[in-house]
């Protein structure tokens, strides 16, 4: 940056765009001011890009540019950061009651000595963006230092001599020469050189197998679940490990490509970069750990008793133990090469004794069928439909032993929700909301509803440890047994699953560890624990229990499983709900019972809005929090309620125009066409040909329409025809 642009800041945007791709550093429009979608309700913060490929649809080309500014003639001009402009900045912002990056920097320099002369540039929020030499391996980072960021590779900035809607400007400080970064502050934000030293062990195919399987399946999981912003970060990550595993010898290139490619598409960063740049982050990631293979370790055989040799023994032994006769007794093998657990005492095969059926105790539900002491059930459902408001609702039902949602409680309980995911104020406000809803006062929880979150205490029983496996947390599971048995807790809410445990979601036998683990604390506490548990992606069609995030073995450890379920369009148009008014609802159905007879029946439910008036006028507006209600499905007599008068005088004049049958299968005979002709719908749509059977059926049952048998005049076979009552 050899020349000053001492006007940048009083450019026309075009004008100021073009003055930087003139000197070699792409553009893109920016906003200017926060925008707001009234057809999505989205808002777009100002600085975001007014491009759908964001930073990537920068460009150098001038056509380009002038149309870009032809659509958005008052943008901003933002530039990445990082390889296409040849420079990365250090970002000191100046937030209110965080810090100011300004401090930050004065201490480094305090301890490093002052950052050379170099180009900076003043932010229209009172910060610096100060600029250094790109340097590879220096990517786009938050977090710095307080109030100090990067805008390195995959970043960007908005150019000096932008200016936003307020008036706001971006302006040089200091244009001059970038000049290369000092050492210190490279050392902050490039990895340290990997040093290789050599040893005499080799990895043999197939000498630590679980080693690198943990190894191989965590680096593919962590990809997979990566959230936006970080992917790609992460794929290179992934892809370097990996490759370090493909140098030793662990695993094949191809496996390797294959694993990163589907966890790539898991994530979503293959459909945000596109495959060609996707590959080629893959095969340099690879490429650069093949630099620098790992060194696996050796196998631990020492406590390793599962090979045929040791069953094999195992077995023979076992058979010598049960021979009683004088026949030759069979040898055993060798004694084995490693240490072995003592003989289990007392361990024998019990003969089962008849018992009067009257005489067994009963089994002991907590509250309905779902919730059973000494056992683990599972909740299922998609996020943001209303589970952790369902769970207060039953919560409270429990606590003041009333009736709220169609289950009335045997008697007043001690309930302890764990709610990993939100802050406890926001648990306080939907609780409380709950309590005004249902009219409940202190005295129906005080004493009997205990609340915790993730926010305050982690609540991880296991983790999963790449040498060994799963550990279960031995402090945090001997905890939760004393509170659940120093508080009397008779049922326990654990919101979600997946925060209980740090193993792979996608591993059997690690989440079969789990849960059984849950089960054992059920049993041993006398206490009913329900954890809640996400859904994969099902897209528009109802989920089921096989829906269920990870492996299964969580479903299969568990007694109860229920499932609930948004209310679809087709059902909105059924029960005649509004499509915009459909979200408000959900059903619970049971995917497993264990301890009771099976029901396909659905419980319907409702969130309703509560006010919690906490506001204080229009400049600070009182917070809502939703409650989970009971509904109905609409019987015979409601779905005629839904109808006028003249609706209803318009359906019996159509259907006794006609010869219209019962049978659906009567197609344009069938009475549900008078129907729909008469309310104006189309019967070709699946939802509205449902509820115009909905109304026919009501309106037969309500007696203003009947089923009469009469010949039908073409096929002269007797028939069942709808006529109006008389």
């Amino acid at each position: 940056m050899a020349a000053k642009t001492t006007k940048a800041a009083v450019l026309k945007p075009l004008d100021l765009a073009l003055s930087y791709i003139a000197r070699g550093w792409p553009v893109f429009p920016v906003r200017g001011q926060e925008e707001y979608d009234e057809i999505t309700g989205e808002v777009f913060p100002v600085k975001t890009p007014l491009v759908s490929n964001g930073l990537r649809g920068a460009t150098l080309n001038e056509r380009v540019v002038r149309e870009l500014w032809k659509r958005n003639p008052t943008a901003m001009v933002g530039i990445p950061t990082g390889e296409r402009i040849g420079a990365f900045v250090l970002d000191l912002d100046v937030k209110p009651g965080i810090g100011d990056g300004h401090d930050w920097l004065a201490r480094m320099e305090e301890e490093h000595g002052p950052l050379p002369k170099t180009a900076r540039a003043k932010t229209m929020g009172g910060g610096t963006h100060i600029f250094f030499r790109y340097q590879s391996g220096i990517r786009n980072r938050g977090g710095l230092g307080i109030a100090t960021d990067i805008r390195g590779q995959g970043g960007y900035i908005v150019s000096p001599g932008s200016r936003a809607a307020d008036g706001r400007t971006y302006e040089w400080i200091e244009e001059t020469e970038i000049a290369a970064a000092p050492d210190w502050l490279l050392n902050l934000l490039l990895p340290p050189p990997a040093t290789h030293q050599p040893t005499d062990y080799h990895y043999k195919p197939g000498g630590n197998e679980p080693y690198v399987e943990r190894a191989m399946q965590g680096e593919l999981d962590s990809l997979a679940q990566c959230a936006a912003g970080n992917r790609g970060y992460q794929l290179n990550a992934s892809a370097f490990s990996i490759g370090q595993l493909v140098a030793a010898g662990a695993v094949s290139r191809g496996e390797a490509e294959s694993g990163l490619y589907a966890a790539a598409s898991a994530c979503g960063v293959l459909q945000k970069d596109g495959e060609r740049e996707t590959w080629a982050k893959i095969r340099r990631g690879l490429d650069a750990g093949a630099k620098q293979p790992r060194e696996i370790p050796k196998p631990q055989h020492d406590n390793d008793n599962t090979r045929l040799v040791d069953i094999s023994r195992m077995i023979a032994n076992g058979l010598a133990k049960a021979r009683k006769d004088d026949e030759p007794q069979p040898e055993a093998d060798s004694e084995p090469d490693c240490e072995q657990p003592a003989e289990p005492e007392g361990f024998h095969a019990t003969p089962f004794e008849w018992t009067d059926p009257k005489t067994l105790p009963r089994r002991e539900f907590a509250f309905g069928t779902h919730y059973i002491r000494k056992y683990v059930s599972v909740t299922v459902s998609p996020g943001g439909l209303g589970k952790t408001s369902n769970s207060i609702a039953e919560a409270l039902s429990m606590t003041s032993g009333k009736q709220f949602l169609g289950t009335k409680p045997p008697q007043r309980m001690r309930v302890w929700l764990f709610n990993a995911e939100d802050p406890r104020d926001e648990m306080e406000r939907r609780i409380m909301a709950a309590c005004l809803h249902y009219n409940l006062k202190p005295k129906d929880v005080d004493g009997n509803l205990f609340l915790d979150t993730g926010r305050e205490q982690e609540l991880v029983v296991a983790i999963d440890d790449r040498r060994s496996g799963v550990r279960i947390q031995v402090p945090i599971v001997e905890a939760v047994v004393e509170q659940i048995k120093r508080n009397a807790i008779d049922v326990m809410i654990v919101d979600p699953f997946v925060s209980t445990h740090q193993v792979n979601e996608n591993d059997n036998g690690a989440i079969d560890k789990v849960a059984k683990l849950w089960a054992h604390i059920a049993d041993r506490t006398n206490c009913s624990i329900d954890v809640v548990h996400h859904l994969r992606k099902v897209s528009d069609r109802e989920a089921t229990v096989e829906d269920a995030r990870g492996a299964v073995a969580l479903i299969g450890a568990a007694r109860s499983v229920r499932v609930l379920n948004r209310m679809s369009e087709d059902q909105a148009t059924q029960a005649g709900i509004a499509d915009t008014d459909r979200y408000s609802y959900f059903n619970i159905h049971q995917g497993k019972s264990n301890l009771t007879k099976m029901s396909g029946a659905m419980d319907w439910r409702k969130l309703e809005s509560v006010p919690l008036g906490n506001g204080r006028g229009l400049a600070k507006p009182q917070d809502h929090a939703g409650v989970v209600t009971e509904w109905k499905w609409p019987d015979a007599e409601d779905v005629i309620s839904g109808l006028t008068q003249d609706q209803m005088a318009a359906i019996r004049v159509a259907v006794d125009n006609g010869n219209y049958k019962m049978a659906t299968q009567a197609r344009g005979n069938w009475a549900g066409c008078a129907v729909a002709y008469a309310l104006g719908v189309d019967v070709e749509d699946k939802g509205e040909k449902k509820h115009a059977a909905s109304i026919l059926r009501a309106m037969i049952k309500e007696g203003h329409l009947q089923v009469v048998e009469e010949r039908d005049p073409v096929s002269r076979q007797v028939a069942k025809f709808v006529r109006s009552a008389a």
